[in-house]
């Protein structure tokens, strides 16, 4: 397994810096190479769950196996299986396989063992065909998994993957049936109604911990999953490559490399919007005051569902929350005067500043370690 993850960082020793850094921490967990300034961006955007191997790579490398869940049991069902003969139970038997050489592989870390967990749950339905069992299912992996590990129980990230899978199992199938109701194209409608409920129910924790939310998470993850099943199935086989054929590793990687690219680009474009985050108070009680302004925002979509001017008018308003138009924040607020010359920023201890030099640009003295205070302050 070692030798395989060298053999994946050295195929990858020739991509672009964010490529380079990303693609490893997408197949194996490897995140050494990632920088601060990237992590930020995948931090205000929510999408550090890419960062790490999490149960989305696993579902992909298991989609090649069994197909889409969804036609698991029918005559028509996709994926390899059938291909070559494996039945039902085979096919659960294989992916259990699998998914014990994905765990050796990326190391049983506990995120790794929440993936591997997640994904038995899907193995579990393939292998009985009763979508009811998918719940107590979930519940009985939490249950083992805080048997063989008690500390697990005090950890925000298992905390988070718990509630992300159970809100795929139970909130994303009603949301993405109304969303096809209204028109939405049916995979569409599945990946907006997962990522809504995976950020409905996950966000009161982050700011837990975090005292922020990011206003950009839905979109980011929307266009970040675009590339990461391909990112992932060719880092995979730049993986399983790397050993016998070095160039051929190489290859793939760098095929591979153009989606990590994608997604290590939606996150800097969505972290360098001026309101991508928006400051909220941490602790349990700013993390139930937004549990409970999320519920009243989903009652009233589900009152407003008929009525398309009032939507439209709330995503017109936060998309101008999130980009702040100079000239609309300049008339609301009067920042920045016309005609500036010379600006302070606090920043902490001391402050940065910032002299004009004229067409857009500037002069910039900070002497501070953190760029975050600073890149903020320049942002808006």
């Amino acid at each position: 397994a070692g030798g395989l993850r060298a053999g994946l960082r050295a195929a990858t020793d020739g991509l672009a810096p964010d490529a380079r850094a990303l693609l490893p921490g997408l197949v194996v967990g490897d995140t050494s190479r990632i920088d601060t300034d990237l992590r930020d961006a995948f931090e205000a955007t929510d999408l550090t769950h890419l960062l790490a191997v999490s149960g989305s790579n696993l579902s992909i490398v298991l989609l090649l196996l069994v197909g889409r869940p969804g036609r698991a049991r029918r005559v028509e069902r996709g994926g390899l299986a059938p291909r070559i003969g494996l039945s039902l139970r085979g096919t659960a038997l294989a992916g259990a396989g699998l998914t014990l050489a994905f765990v050796v592989v990326c190391r049983p870390e506990p995120s790794v063992l929440r993936a591997a967990a997640c994904g038995l749950v899907a193995l579990l339905a393939i292998a009985t065909g009763r979508r009811r069992s998918l719940l107590p299912a979930l519940a009985a992996v939490v249950l083992l998994l805080v048997l063989y590990d008690p500390w697990l129980a005090r950890s925000y990230g298992f905390l988070l993957s718990v509630l992300a899978t159970g809100a795929l199992l139970l909130v994303a199938p009603g949301w993405s049936g109304a969303l096809r109701r209204r028109g939405v194209p049916g995979r569409a409608a599945e990946a907006l109604a997962a990522a809504l409920a995976a950020q409905a129910v996950t966000a009161p924790v982050v700011v837990v911990f975090a005292a922020r939310m990011s206003l950009v998470a839905i979109p980011a993850n929307l266009f970040a999953e675009l590339a990461v099943a391909p990112a992932t199935v060719f880092g995979f086989a730049a993986l399983a490559v790397a050993p016998v054929w070095a160039a051929g590793a190489e290859g793939l990687a760098w095929v591979a490399g153009v989606p990590a690219g994608w997604i290590a680009g939606v996150a800097r474009a969505g972290a360098e919007l001026p309101g991508a985050e928006l400051a909220w108070p941490g602790g349990w009680w700013g993390g139930a005051a937004l549990a409970l302004l999320t519920v009243v925002v989903v009652a009233g979509v589900r009152r407003l569902r008929h009525r398309t001017w009032p939507v439209v008018g709330v995503v017109v308003l936060l998309v101008l929350v999130v980009t702040r138009p100079v000239p609309l924040v300049r008339w609301i607020s009067g920042w920045p005067p016309p005609g500036w010359v010379f600006a302070m920023c606090q920043v902490g201890q001391g402050d940065a500043t910032v002299l004009a030099a004229g067409g857009g640009a500037g002069v910039v003295v900070d002497a501070g370690p953190d760029p975050v205070a600073v890149d903020r302050c320049l942002r808006e």
